[in-house]
């Protein structure tokens, strides 16, 4: 079975002629105006990681060609968009679930000690907060937790050794990873975290 009339095949290349300036531009792709249907037909499906089978049977005494496509290049670009759609699922749950987490992140520190985290999003070493799409949106934010994670493990190793070398470290810190920080060593040590803020009830003012 044909996978496009002559008519379709047809009016593809007279577009293709009249927009060739347009078809180099974007596809890189040169069009003369003396090739045949059939063979701008076949740039496109080449562009694509396709390519095309022909047969000629006889049709009322004449030889008829039909096209259609190799099977074996069809199935791999399937697998290609399969993949590239399961990729794009999990960004998109990695984004939603991030997001969720800071927000409840945000709303445990209003609730328990009034304070609001900052909003910006998180900075990676040069300081740049331009995470620049979906792709580094994901690894910063992945980053981000490790270091946090790391630092609050580096606070309560300090703590043994006094409050002040828990307020020393944070001053190294940005806002938003003090914050996480804290969120952080409450959760992985909650005696330890009761204990500094029995110590030091002035803590929350480490954060700003």
């Amino acid at each position: 079975m044909p996978f496009a009339s002559e008519a379709m095949i047809q009016a593809l290349a007279d577009f293709s002629k009249r927009n060739a300036s347009h078809v180099k531009g974007i596809l890189n792709l040169t069009i003369p105006l003396s090739e045949s249907p059939v063979w701008i037909l076949g740039q496109y499906l080449w562009q694509l990681g396709l390519s095309t089978e022909s047969r000629r049977p006889m049709e009322d005494g004449q030889r008829v060609r039909y096209y259609r496509l190799n099977t074996e290049d069809v199935e791999f670009i399937q697998k290609v968009l399969d993949y590239r759609q399961q990729q794009r699922e999990e960004k998109e749950r990695k984004r939603r679930q991030e997001q969720e987490l800071q927000a409840a992140y945000a709303a445990r520190m209003q609730a328990q000690y009034g304070i609001n985290p900052p909003s910006t999003p998180p900075i990676n070493e040069d300081g740049d907060n331009n995470r620049g799409g979906m792709d580094t949106e994901v690894k910063l934010s992945d980053y981000w937790w490790e270091r946090v994670k790391y630092y609050a493990r580096l606070a309560i190793e300090r703590f043994d050794y006094g409050v002040e070398g828990v307020k020393e470290l944070l001053s190294t810190l940005t806002s938003d990873e003090r914050c996480g920080v804290m969120l952080e060593f409450e959760d992985a040590s909650p005696d330890k975290f009761a204990q500094l803020v029995a110590d030091a009830p002035d803590w929350v003012e480490w954060i700003g």
